[in-house]
């Protein structure tokens, strides 16, 4: 039997207009140096969803107990970054005419997004689709492009930059995911079309 059923086009038609709707609304109210940021997570998730997971939705608990892992990292990694005043350090790095209210960070990016990921964590356990683009959205945004982000920043300062210490757990973490998602895809591949038995020919 097959592994996997073809896939209803709904779920990715309704996740790219929630990124890009986000998107806009980062570009509209974040800093804009930020707000790149997330606007591209936003597009590599989705990007990466559809490439692996939204045929073939999670099945293994491993790749779910990384994420569940790498998530409560973005936990630490986003104390990390309210205790060293993140939103204020980020207008003053870039001279942004923007503020970025302290309340505002911690009921969206730390609670808000928090609570999503922990539902798309149980969703996913249950090969729910759209619980996977949240898979992705830590492995390719939240993890990688912003552990990446957490490197340049200090560059640009020439010194600290809150969310630093903790961005190369980001890296590692978003490294393991990424490789626990492709390689969750090439065994579903594999299970949904098995190779042929080989024939003896020495008879």
């Amino acid at each position: 039997m097959s592994a996997v059923t073809k896939p209803e086009p709904y779920s990715g038609i309704v996740m790219a207009v929630l990124a890009v709707a986000f998107s806009a609304w980062a570009l509209l109210t974040v800093p804009l140096q930020g707000a790149f940021v997330l606007a591209a997570a936003s597009a590599l998730a989705w990007s990466g969803w559809v490439t692996f997971s939204y045929a073939r939705p999670v099945r293994s608990r491993r790749v779910i107990a990384v994420y569940l892992c790498a998530v409560g990292f973005q936990l630490i990694h986003m104390a990390e970054e309210y205790t060293g005043g993140f939103p204020h350090e980020i207008v003053e790095l870039f001279n942004s005419p923007r503020d970025w209210p302290e309340n505002e960070f911690l009921l969206v990016f730390v609670f808000g997004f928090g609570a999503l990921y922990f539902f798309a964590g149980a969703g996913a356990l249950y090969q729910i689709r759209v619980a996977n683009f949240f898979l992705w959205w830590y492995a390719l945004g939240a993890g990688l492009l912003n552990g990446i982000a957490h490197f340049v920043f200090p560059i640009i300062k020439g010194g600290y930059f809150p969310g630093l210490y903790t961005a190369g757990g980001h890296l590692i973490m978003s490294g393991l995911l990424i490789y626990f998602l492709i390689r969750e895809n090439r065994e579903l591949k594999a299970v949904e079309h098995p190779r042929p038995a080989a024939v003896d020919t020495t008879a």
